[in-house]
């Protein structure tokens, strides 16, 4: 009989979605949280929540006590998420954890020294059966964080993206992509790169935003050098500057733009497109 699947990060994006669909399907659930209380107001149905934090070990045993599974996403914007992470992997192995669902990032494996992948190298030397998701950019960084702040304060997206193509991705496909790999053994040891079913530019973003808005919104590319200085204004710290200043760099680069078929394997059906997302989610722009 399985016991309970424990969802880290289970109030961000895709994990407050996957906590949703696996409530639906019937799975026991633990959600883990620096403020479990406040968590549990983001789920839409009674969820089992619990305090858990990488920077406190002695809450890696209560989270993992009667769990047999693991969906994990190590601490995003940390530049050294895969240190964070690696204790809690020594003591899920202790645990006998059966299977670890591991949320990382498109492209991760094409090189060693980024931290996603330093991770992803440390679950597959565990021992403990592993599935790796390497999604590209979220659909929802559009209606969330800096980049819906700025759509709703200028009137503009600002970023250093060029005329670059993205083959963005619903974070809702993603968790039921968690969802089907949770499920299943056959994903044992394998790696599925997660990304939407067409390629846009964010030019083409914005004008799918004004059309489901009736709202004017434009795109204006800048130089690296201004998102720096920008993000620099704001109080980002330096190792944050650099790891947005590297990930946009990629994107110019075109390592962003590539289309992969593995999530219609993982849902049996197409992914959400992004002017389906963009209508989903209009009144964010109103």
């Amino acid at each position: 009989m399985s016991k309970k699947i424990l969802v880290i990060c289970a109030t961000g994006k895709v994990g407050v979605e996957l906590v949703k669909l696996l409530n639906e399907s019937g799975e026991k659930i633990k959600a883990v949280s620096r403020e479990p209380l406040s968590a549990s107001k983001k789920f839409s149905a009674p969820v089992e929540t619990i305090k858990f934090d990488f920077d406190t070990p002695e809450t890696f045993v209560p989270a993992l006590n009667e769990v047999d599974r693991v969906f994990l996403m190590a601490r995003p914007g940390d530049n050294e998420s895969d240190k964070a992470a690696i204790p809690f992997i020594d003591e899920a192995k202790k645990k006998g954890i059966k299977h670890i669902v591991n949320l990382t990032a498109m492209g991760a494996e094409t090189d060693d020294n980024f931290m996603l992948r330093r991770l992803e190298k440390y679950i597959e030397s565990s021992g403990i059966p592993y599935t790796h998701l390497r999604p590209n950019w979220f659909m929802q960084n559009f209606n969330s964080g800096p980049m819906y702040a700025d759509i709703k304060y200028t009137g503009a997206l600002h970023l250093p993206a060029g005329d670059a193509k993205v083959s963005f991705i619903d974070v809702r496909d993603i968790a039921a992509a968690g969802v089907s790999v949770l499920k299943n053994e056959k994903h044992f040891g394998e790696a599925y790169t997660l990304t939407g079913n067409e390629s846009i530019n964010h030019f083409e973003v914005v004008e799918i935003l004004s059309g489901v808005s009736n709202k004017k919104i434009s795109y204006i590319p800048i130089s690296d050098e201004t998102a720096r200085a920008s993000l620099k204004q704001a109080g980002a710290a330096a190792g944050q500057i650099e790891r947005w200043s590297n990930f946009f760099k990629k994107v110019r680069e075109g390592f962003s733009s590539g289309v992969s078929d593995d999530i219609i394997s993982l849902i049996n059906r197409p992914p959400i497109t992004f002017k389906k997302y963009a209508e989903d989610y209009a009144a964010w722009w109103n």
